[in-house]
This record gives C-alpha cells, structure tokens and sequence, in this order.
C-alpha cells in the first residue's frame, strides 16, 4: 500500500534557541496543519536548512530576511508575505555597549559582536549594520543575549565587545535597574525586512500561491485561526513591503 507523505514545511529562525523540532514543532504543526498536509520542520541554523532543502524538497517555509537574500537564487525562493510579530511593530537591531565604550563608533571596527544571528554574517555586517563597521569584525554567536549582555556589563573573560540585540529585547534592558544604567546603545540600525513565507521552486508547483496566501491573511478573522496566531505569536500575515526587501538586497549585493 502506497502511503502519501505531506510535504514538508521549513521554519527557520536563525540562533534563537527554541527555535528546534523538539521544542517548537509541536506547536507550529497546528500552523501546518490548519494550512494543509504538512509537516513542519523547525530549524535555527542556515547551513543546516539548506541541507535540508537539498534532500527533502520543502515547498513552502517561513524564514528570515538574511537567510532568504543569501539563498534565493539557488533554492527558487520566492516571497509571498511577511510575518508581523506580536507587540514588535518594527524589526530593528540595536548595538548596545558599555557605558564607558568610546562614543566613536569607529573604535568597534575589527571587535567582537555577540549577535544571535552571527551565521547570517553577510546580512548583518552589510543590511544589519551596513558595512560601518567594515569588514573585519567578528561575530560571535550566542544563543542567550540577555546572557551576552550580562558578560559584557560584568566584563567576564569571554564577553564581546559589543552585543547586537532586537529592538525589543534593547527596551527590556534599558529599563532594567541592573543593566539599563550600564550600557548606552552605539548604533541603530534602520527598519529591516520581517520574516518571509516563502515558495521553493520548483517544489511549489502544487502549491495554489494565491489561496495560500488568501488563506494567511484571513487567519485572524476566525477563532481557529486567531488561536494558532497567539500560540506562534504572530500579529498577522502581510503583504512584502517591496521596498524595504530591495533596499536590503541592494545592501547585501553592495562591493
């Protein structure tokens, strides 16, 4: 008897920590599931997906900015709709340093950036910080930025010189009486592209794009949908700002 397997579903979110099949996929297979048959894989390193795209063929997946800018040519992405996060009404990075660091921002040149996201090196150093740092620093990837912080403020022998965190998590610390008065932020960097649905072409050619994308925008106006939205804490699904991914591809191909 000839068993149909579902397709296989892509998330990626690079370095954050519960972003694995164990912790993560039972809660997104909702997702999948409320889309179709299927199965999701979750995953949190780029090298990693992409092995998996080369041998499971995913026609569809959610994944970051950087890493659909470094991939999109050989694995046939193409963008559908971005992801509007829960209470994160702009997707900005922060570099954050201690108190006393230089107010020049050149003195980070050729330091050490902890960063969660330091496996999408060319995403951060040219869309991310876009290339004011040059080319020499070197990223460090940590999976607890709260913890990266910690170091940096508490000088511990491993700390980065600087730590590049989410808008979001910059307002948590700032206003943290132990850490808040300790750190001062070097560079902001400006609104960057969300989190991407994507088709894999080839491998979406059964995939209806419109009706999949119809179905995405419509979840928040049923109960069912609206559930599964709060239990992956995302706002809504939206149209690409085009505008705002060119800018950024244009930043990532810049010599």
């Amino acid at each position: 008897m000839n068993v149909l397997l579902a397709a296989a579903f892509l998330f990626l979110k690079t370095g954050e920590k519960f972003a694995t099949q164990e912790t993560a996929g039972p809660t997104v297979a909702a997702f999948t599931h409320y889309l179709g048959a299927y199965e999701p894989q979750v995953m949190n390193d780029p090298a990693k997906a992409v092995e998996f795209c080369g041998a499971k063929k995913p026609p569809l997946g959610i994944v970051t900015p950087g890493f659909y800018l470094a991939y999109a040519k050989a694995l046939g992405i193409e963008p559908l709709l971005e992801v509007r996060r829960q209470k994160v009404p702009v997707e900005r990075y922060v570099l954050v340093v201690k108190k006393s660091a230089p107010d020049d921002l050149a003195a980070l040149k050729g330091k050490t950036i902890a960063t969660a996201i330091a496996a999408e090196q060319r995403y951060v150093i040219g869309v991310v910080l876009q290339c004011k740092l040059g080319e020499e620093i070197r990223l460090q990837p940590v999976t607890d930025v709260e913890g990266a912080v910690f170091d940096l403020v508490e000088g511990a022998k491993n700390a980065a010189d600087a730590v590049l965190v989410e808008d979001a998590a910059w307002k948590l610390f700032e206003k943290d009486d132990e850490l808040g008065p300790k750190l001062k932020v070097a560079f902001n960097s400006d609104e960057l592209p969300r989190d991407l649905v994507v088709l894999f072409r080839p491998d979406a050619t059964n995939v209806d794009a419109e009706k999949l994308k119809s179905a995405l925008k419509d979840m928040g106006n049923n109960d069912a949908g609206k559930q599964i939205l709060n239990s992956i804490r995302v706002e809504a699904f939206v149209d690409v700002d085009k505008d705002r991914l060119s800018k950024a591809q244009a930043l990532f191909y810049a010599k």
